[in-house]
């Protein structure tokens, strides 16, 4: 729901600079085995395409969106092949999609670099939603592991090639990244523009009357919100809520804007004063106060630390809570 500044994204990438070489390397040492391997000739032109990026390209994995946009295309669309469905012939991706994701590493980079790499930007929210935590827990011969949950800005399914690319991977929920499937949204995470990292696009409020409605009739039912986006420049696009069903998930947390009703009901302005003075005592910074307050992040900067933070902050500024 909100960018993150490249420059903060770079400075995480210096300190991995060894491990993203590697992958590459790595990647581009089983794409020439694959290739080796291959017959058919599509199949083995579109991969001598993809090892000429990576071979060309040492800076592959770094691509920013900009550039991602720019060279998507530049090697043309997967092969199909004929596969026969309900017997009817049809046209379909040739599995080579799947095995050049396989031999880049996607699925073991998910368990064993992501996690760092993400935690070090500082996201362990979802970026779309931010409703949930981008861990997913996966069972494999009888045990569960965590893995990094990554949504692809340019859908791995239509440029495989890119599926290790770290500006094209968005760490999402799992829900948000199946709502989004191979579509597209229009939200940039990374940017280059420091305003679009302090204040979201994106906001929740609540409705007029609704607070009112609550303290007459202390029925949670009573309490409603709305949740605002920006104008898209392609008036075809599809919102968020469209798209990942923001207004439905939040409207399960209704006892949450309870909550901070009632907290901006005892928390009146001789509490807050005494609450602040505690605080400067133990030497704390004031937004650790805030988010004290209210049980979460107070600043639309730091929303991607904490699931539920956006949802929270809003509501509780809507109440004069912070």
């Amino acid at each position: 729901m909100i960018a993150i500044h490249q420059n903060r994204v770079k400075v995480v990438q210096t300190l991995f600079a060894d491990d993203i070489k590697k992958q590459r390397e790595k990647a581009l040492e089983k794409l020439i085995v694959l290739n080796n391997k291959t017959d058919n000739r599509d199949d083995k032109t579109y991969l001598e395409n993809v090892i000429s990026l990576f071979e060309n390209n040492t800076d592959i994995l770094l691509w920013d969106q900009v550039k991602l946009e720019t060279e998507k295309d530049s090697i043309g669309d997967v092969p199909l092949v004929e596969k026969l469905y309900r017997g009817k012939l049809r046209l379909v991706k040739s599995p080579i999609k799947n095995i050049i994701i396989k031999e880049l590493g996607y699925k073991s980079l998910r368990s064993s670099f992501y996690p760092q790499y993400f935690e070090k930007i500082g996201i362990k929210a979802c970026v779309y939603c931010n409703s949930q935590l981008t861990i997913t827990a996966i069972k494999s011969k009888g045990k569960y592991s965590a893995k990094f949950d990554v949504d692809h800005y340019h859908s791995k399914d239509e440029y495989p090639f890119l599926s290790i690319c770290l500006y094209n991977l968005y760490p999402a929920c799992a829900s948000c990244n199946r709502a989004k499937s191979n579509g597209e949204v229009e939200f940039n995470l990374y940017t280059n523009d420091g305003v679009k990292t302090l204040q979201a696009d994106y906001q929740f409020k609540l409705t007029p009357y609704s607070k009112a409605k609550y303290l007459v009739t202390r029925d949670v039912e009573e309490l409603s919100f709305i949740f605002e986006e920006p104008d898209y420049d392609n008036p075809n696009v599809k919102t968020f809520n469209e798209v990942f069903h923001i207004e439905s998930i939040y409207e399960t947390q209704k006892d949450v804007i309870e909550e901070l009703i009632i907290k901006s009901q005892i928390y009146n302005q001789a509490y807050l004063k005494t609450l602040k003075l505690s605080f400067n005592k133990l030497s704390l910074h004031p937004r650790l106060y805030k988010r004290t307050l209210i049980g979460n992040y107070t600043e639309d900067k730091d929303i991607h630390k904490r699931p539920m933070s956006k949802f929270m902050m809003d509501i509780a500024k809507d109440l004069d809570l912070i």
